[in-house]
């Protein structure tokens, strides 16, 4: 496990910091991920982890928050469609909580 790695998944505050240390690491987070959604996703499930009441698993409005966080702060440009985003995380085995309501593909 490299040091990145350890920190995020062991010491997510620390990891975190450095996003507000450097707006940069928003950039280095989308390029080291497969695609917005799993970067969305680390992003989302560190804040989740060092919430009072901590989750391991993010819910689609964390998620969705994540990845416009990602877009603006990387300075990339582009929109996406939240159904893509939790279709891609499905797709790579990544849990998110879904409200009730979602329309799911039966």
């Amino acid at each position: 496990m490299n040091t990145q790695s350890f920190y995020e998944h062991e010491r997510p505050g620390e990891w975190l910091r450095g996003f507000a240390e450097d707006e940069a690491t928003y950039c280095r987070l989308l390029e080291d991920s497969e695609n917005l959604a799993i970067a969305a996703y680390r992003l989302a499930r560190a804040r989740c982890r060092v919430q009072p009441t901590s989750a391991m698993v993010p819910n689609l409005i964390e998620l969705k928050t994540a990845a416009e966080d990602i877009l603006r702060r990387s300075g990339t440009e582009g929109i996406f469609h939240v159904g893509v985003l939790v279709a891609d995380c499905a797709m790579a085995g990544l849990t998110v909580i879904l409200p009730p309501s979602y329309p799911t593909a039966a």
